[in-house]
């Protein structure tokens, strides 16, 4: 660590002026070490803890952590040359002000090798040709981004960052001063672009999926057209490939429909005809294997409806408060009215808010009726509601065997296996309602006193809902 007069004495004392300097103004312990790691042997450093009048202008760079900026770098009451990597974890939230004066921003987690490449080459790159050339916080974003001027609805490529290169197929700068149209955008969007983009330049926020050609082909990608407002070129324009996405929720719908409809068509004939058949036979073992095929085409009818409440789960989130002992009270006279022989037992308090999905009933309700499955008919079922703190807990507990590890890998979100998978749906959706809530699951299960699977959720201040 060194003081003012320290920081001066290094700058008046280094080797020569033809071998840059470095002044790094951090507290983090951590960070100096990764600063001087990912500097070669031959580039001194000066490392300071207070922006006290620094004279920054006396180095070759400065790395400054987000606030340790000289006011008077920052009011322009000093003019300062040096480029200025600032370290920051959201550059979303740094000022205009620190934007006018800085070079680039570099990540507090960014690795050793990534920092050393950034110091080179801002070391390489004078600060007012970065600024011009757009450089300011493009290479930090991990999605491909340009920044672009605007010339009769045209985009000339300013800058890319090497996200884009590698994604649409491109040497280093090969991308420079280039119509962005007659690089990616395929002939018949051309118009339409256009359209976009002289909104883009009138002030509108662009956000579209639009199809653009790779070097994997074309692919679709949600477009991000914004002004620039720390370079001098007109927009910046992000690309995240949602080529995937689409084609999930495209199976998805089709994988509903095909549950929906033809599946419970075709269960209702196989149903119709087994109950026909059994009511004409005396022997006992084909009415046996007869209600074996009524039992499978029921169940595979229940897997329809399922999938359907996991299309719905997705649909919408629906965050509201809920008192979780009403849902609790809800659940047992549901499964009452359904399974007359469960006995459910509740220990709640009077009240208790939580912030989460409308649709926890239908997770409660399938942990309960798993719970019910999975033990001897006769056994007691508990749901039990706590509060306290900043979460709210709602159990269900059973003394029975114990959930098996399939089960348990569902609820955890573990991926399953060929030979080691859930036994349906129900319990995949509880996982991903909770998930949605804000919520989190944890299942306890003890030989002796059985299974408690507990959805956590924040809790809800029902004064201001």
């Amino acid at each position: 660590m060194t003081d003012h007069s320290s920081v001066e004495r290094f700058a008046e004392t280094r080797p020569s002026r033809s071998t840059p300097a470095v002044v790094l103004l951090a507290d983090s312990e951590d960070y100096r070490t990764k600063v001087q790691s990912a500097l070669s042997d031959t580039v001194p450093l000066a490392t300071v803890d207070t922006p006290h009048d620094i004279t920054i202008s006396e180095f070759d760079l400065a790395i400054v952590a987000e606030g340790k900026l000289p006011d008077g770098v920052v009011e322009g009451q000093r003019p300062c040359k040096t480029p200025i990597l600032y370290i920051t974890a959201d550059e979303s939230s740094v000022p205009p002000c620190v934007w006018r004066v800085i070079t680039d921003v570099v990540r507090p987690c960014a690795p050793t090798s990534s920092l050393s490449a950034r110091i080179h080459n801002t070391l390489s790159n004078p600060s007012d040709r970065r600024a011009q050339d757009g450089l300011v916080g493009i290479d930090c974003v991990p999605d491909p981004t340009v920044s672009v001027d605007v010339i009769d609805g045209s985009r000339f490529v300013r800058h890319a960052n090497t996200a884009f290169e590698t994604e649409f197929g491109f040497d280093p700068g090969d991308v420079t001063d280039r119509r962005l149209e007659e690089l990616i955008v395929p002939d018949v969007s051309r118009e339409y672009t256009t359209d976009l983009t002289n909104r883009a330049v009138a002030g509108e926020t662009i956000e579209r999926v639009l199809r653009r050609d790779t070097r994997h082909g074309r692919r679709d990608y949600l477009v991000r057209m914004v002004e620039s407002h720390h370079c001098e070129a007109d927009l910046w324009i992000t690309y995240t490939d949602v080529t995937n996405k689409r084609c999930r929720e495209q199976q998805v719908k089709v994988l509903n429909r095909v549950l929906r409809h033809n599946l419970r068509n075709d269960m209702n004939v196989i149903l119709g005809n087994v109950e026909r058949l059994l009511s004409k036979v005396d022997d006992q073992r084909a009415a046996e294997v007869g209600e074996e095929i009524r039992q499978a085409a029921e169940s595979l009818v229940g897997l329809g409806d399922t999938a359907s409440t996991l299309r719905e789960t997705w649909d919408s989130v629906d965050p509201t408060a809920i008192d979780l002992v009403q849902v609790a009270e809800r659940v047992r006279r549901d499964v009452r009215r359904q399974t007359p022989s469960a006995e459910i037992q509740l220990t709640t308090p009077e009240r208790c808010w939580v912030s989460g999905d409308s649709r926890l009933v239908a997770a409660v309700s399938e942990l309960v009726e798993n719970a019910i499955d999975h033990t001897p008919s006769g056994t007691d079922i508990g749901l039990r509601v706590e509060s306290g703190g900043d979460w709210a807990r709602i159990s269900v507990l059973d003394d029975g065997p114990g959930l098996p590890q399939s089960e348990r890998a569902v609820l955890n979100g573990d991926a399953e296996t060929p030979l080691d998978h859930g036994s349906g749906l129900g319990l995949w959706i509880v996982n991903w309602i909770v998930s949605i809530s804000g919520g989190q699951l944890e299942v306890d299960v003890e030989e002796e006193s059985g299974t408690a699977v507990t959805i956590s959720l924040p809790a809800a201040d029902v004064e201001t809902e």
